[in-house]
């Protein structure tokens, strides 16, 4: 490895974890009255770069498998045609297409759920109806450090310094804050039925799974024809839900 893409990746790895550590030092704020423990934390960023590995494992093998053999039922087909003709209408491919706003967000959202379960939720730790939010958050910067660092090392490995900064800024504001809400969606539903019966929380799990997964679906599909209106639109949309879910965390404290 020759300095300069050594340095390259020293670069991406920086841009990738650094700005995901500030978000996490916000998001933590929130918590501060009954911090959970640094150890706790730290497993649970951990658990994010495993989630995004798995996720990158798996959506590579959803990739290698005919759409045909995926969607094999004809309840499906409706859905297939107007994705296929949305496809050929924004030339875009169209694997790609199914792969970005379906797979996905279907995939990432359910491996960081079973890794924050198997990681952090089941934890004597998590033992106030905010603490599923705030794992749940952690998760996904953990996810999206590692997620952020791999966008990032294409262009400063072609030495494009300009445009490393411009996709950091955008993961920034973007793809982070999504991985943010999808995640925090599924803490609250737990956390506001934290005190419930097994069964309801169970319930309430699932919806909030589904939730983020769909918030994670939409974006996705806004912004993958790079039109500015719809990126931008979809990045106000995300701003929006942050606020809604900082003020619905200081009703979950109470």
């Amino acid at each position: 490895m020759t300095e300069i893409s050594f340095i390259a990746i020293l670069f991406a790895i920086l841009g990738g974890v650094l700005p995901t550590l500030a978000w996490l030092l916000f998001w933590l704020r929130e918590d501060k009255t009954h911090p959970e423990p640094k150890k706790m934390i730290a497993l649970a960023f951990l658990g994010g770069i495993v989630a995004v590995l798995l996720s990158l494992c798996l959506e590579k093998l959803i990739n290698s498998i005919n759409i045909d053999t995926l969607f094999s039922f004809k309840f499906f087909n409706p859905f297939l045609h107007w994705m296929e003709s949305y496809a050929n209408r924004e030339n875009l491919i169209f694997k790609s297409l199914l792969m970005v706003t379906v797979f996905a967000p279907i995939i990432e959202e359910i491996i960081k759920y079973v890794i924050a379960y198997i990681f952090v939720l089941k934890s004597r730790e998590d033992d106030e109806p905010i603490d599923p939010v705030i794992y749940m958050i952690t998760i996904a910067l953990g996810f999206a450090a590692i997620e952020n660092t791999f966008f990032l090392i294409d262009p400063f490995v072609k030495n494009d310094v300009i445009m490393g900064i411009l996709t950091g800024n955008m993961r920034f504001v973007g793809a982070t804050l999504l991985h943010i809400i999808s995640s925090a969606t599924i803490g609250l539903f737990i956390g506001f039925n934290f005190f419930d019966s097994k069964i309801k929380k169970f319930f309430w799990t699932l919806a909030g799974l589904l939730s983020a997964i769909a918030l994670h679906s939409l974006f996705n599909f806004f912004i993958i024809n790079n039109e500015g209106s719809s990126t931008f639109a979809a990045l106000e949309v995300i701003w929006v839900i942050v606020i809604i879910i900082l003020l619905l965390l200081e009703k979950l404290k109470k």
